[in-house]
Parts: structure tokens; sequence; C-alpha cells
């Protein structure tokens, strides 16, 4: 298993206080929603949501948390229901649940009694509220992003066109992930929604600092999450398969390259954040407006950091021990079919 203990980041990781309270109302949200059972609560908890979340908006109030929770409790049930080797559903299946999703943001009744598209309505009309036309079209238009990729490329790429290229993959994985829905939350979750003008958003200098923080979050996701993909022979690509297959490097070699991808971004982010806010703190922007563009740029450490600290406490990839404090017993900390015999 290419588990290494050693990715750092250079950036402060702390917990939203309103943590304690938030995870049983998630728990409930997620089971009133019928997006977990019984048989898959345990899967849901070994996943730590809240904590990921608490750390990523540490100042959201208890309320905006709870939101965050619930909305990547969706994204966590598109995961575990749409990918894998044995999805739920047909690609075609998956392609209705996702234009059923957007047909909601467009306003349309949801068409289907699908619980994801019903809880993704609920949980919609609760994130849209205080904040502009421009700003919910800007999110809009990322969760289409988000969910056009989650059905026509995610589940298919390797079957139809082969092991993506590293640029493509890179290109193709920062839409999969998520993070552009994600970094619009930072205004949203904030005490005053006060949303980033518009020319602070047009400034390739964040386009640069969003890609950085994307290069984190892949760099220390897909060595973790390599072994559980190769044993539930996974379809989808992972950048130390795309390392493997197209520069002929060994698993370890590959983890060392996504060290280095990682440092990189960082060092890169450090640098192009600086001149970013020199030029903002430099301009005509209000107060409100300064804020926001600061608590972005707040927000995209949190996002690193909260990754990074994540998966050492996840016992979703396998190499962390379950916590008895935390977790229910009954989930293997080991399974059968490491990489070395499937690969």
């Amino acid at each position: 298993m290419p588990f290494v203990p050693d990715f750092t980041t250079p950036f402060r990781y702390r917990l939203n206080p309103c943590l304690a309270e938030v995870i049983p109302r998630a728990r409930r949200w997620m089971r009133a929603s019928d997006l977990v059972d019984d048989a898959h609560m345990l899967e849901y908890e070994m996943a730590r949501i809240p904590e990921l979340m608490a750390a990523a908006y540490p100042r959201a109030s208890a309320d905006d948390l709870l939101l965050s929770c619930d909305l990547m409790g969706v994204m966590f049930t598109l995961e575990d229901e749409d990918c894998g080797s044995n999805p739920r559903h047909t690609v075609a299946g998956i392609a209705a649940r996702c234009k059923a999703m957007i047909q909601v943001m467009d306003g349309a009744a949801p068409g289907t009694d699908d619980p994801v598209v019903l809880a993704f309505e609920h949980a919609w009309l609760r994130l849209c509220e205080g904040m502009s036309d421009a700003w919910i079209a800007r999110h809009r238009g990322n969760w289409k992003d988000f969910l056009d990729n989650h059905y026509a490329w995610e589940p298919v790429v390797v079957e139809e066109r082969g092991m993506p290229t590293l640029e493509d993959y890179l290109g193709e994985r920062a839409y999969s992930s998520g993070m552009y829905v994600l970094y619009d939350w930072s205004e949203r979750f904030s005490a005053d929604r006060a949303e980033i003008p518009q020319a602070a958003l047009d400034d390739p200098r964040l386009a640069t600092l969003h890609r950085d923080c994307i290069h984190t979050v892949i760099a220390i996701n897909d060595p973790h999450s390599l072994e559980r993909e190769m044993r539930r022979s996974d379809p989808v690509p992972n950048l130390v398969k795309v390392l493997m297959h197209h520069e002929h490097l060994t698993v370890e070699q590959s983890v060392e390259r996504s060290k280095k991808m990682l440092a990189d971004a960082i060092e890169e982010y450090l640098e192009v954040e600086f001149d970013y806010l020199a030029h903002w703190w430099r301009s005509d922007l209000s107060p409100r407006q300064m804020g926001a563009v600061e608590q972005r740029l707040r927000d995209l450490r949190n996002w690193t950091s909260s990754n990074c600290h994540w998966h050492y406490i996840v016992p979703r990839y396998d190499h962390v021990a379950r916590d008895p404090e935390r977790d229910r017993p009954g989930l293997p900390t080991r399974h059968p079919g490491l990489l070395g015999e499937g690969a």
C-alpha cells in the first residue's frame, strides 16, 4: 500500500467549534433524506464528513456547517453509488440523475423520486438564501460542470478513451473533485455573506490559486485512495495509475511524484497569493468586498489543511484504524486484495 505518512502542508489546521453539535444533526439529515440506510450508515460515518467540513469552514455558523455537511453528503452518495466496480446505476441512469439535479437548479420540478435529487433540491434552496442572482448563476454553473463530469467523464473515460494523459487527468479531475463548487461556499458560509467582486474573480492569479489548491487535493487524495480503488476494481483513473501508465513509474516513484506535486503547488500558491492580495489591497474595493476576497484565500488554505489532516483520521481508506471513541464497531481495518495482488 503506497500510504505515505509525511504529506504535510504549512497551513494552520483548526476545527469549527460547532462540530460536536453538527455531527448528530448531519447523520439525522442523511437518514431522513434516505441517502443512507442501516446498511450504509457505517460507511457514511467512517467518511467523517463533518470533520472535513469543520476544518474547511472553521468560522461557519452551526446551521451553515450543517448545510455544508448535507451538500457534501449528496456528493458522498453520488461517489459511492455511481462509481466503483459495481455501481448501482448505469451510465444512462447516472446521467438522468445529474440532469435532474441541473433541472432543480433551473427552478423546475425534480421530475423524479430519486432521493439524491430530492435531497439536493432541499439543500439547494437553503444554499441560495440571501445570495445574489449573480452568485447563484455562477454557483449553478460550477455545479453543472461537476455533474456533467460525473457522468460524462469519470465512470467511462478509461473504458472509452484509455488512460488519460497527465494534463487531461488534472484538467478533468479539477471538476470531478467538486472543488469549484466548494470554493463558492466561502462567500455563502461567511458571517455577512459578502461576495467577491467580479474583477477579483476574473483575476488570472485567482485561477492559479484555485488550481494550486486542487493540485494539493489530488496529490494527497489519490495515493491514499489507490488501494481502495484497486480492491474495488474502480474504473475511474487515479494520479498514481496515470503516472505508472504513461511514465512507466513504480507505485513508490509515483507517490514521490505526488509529493513533489504537492510541494510545488504550495510553493506557487504562496508566491501568487502575496501578489494577488497586494494588488487588491491597493485597489478601491470596499472593506466588505476586500473581506470576501480575504475569506476566499483563508478557505483555500483551510481546504488544503483540512484535506491533508482528514486523510490521517478517516478509516475510509483502510490504512487508518477505527477510532473506538468515534466509530461504531464492525468495520474491518484491513481487507484482502492489496495492490500487489490485483495489479
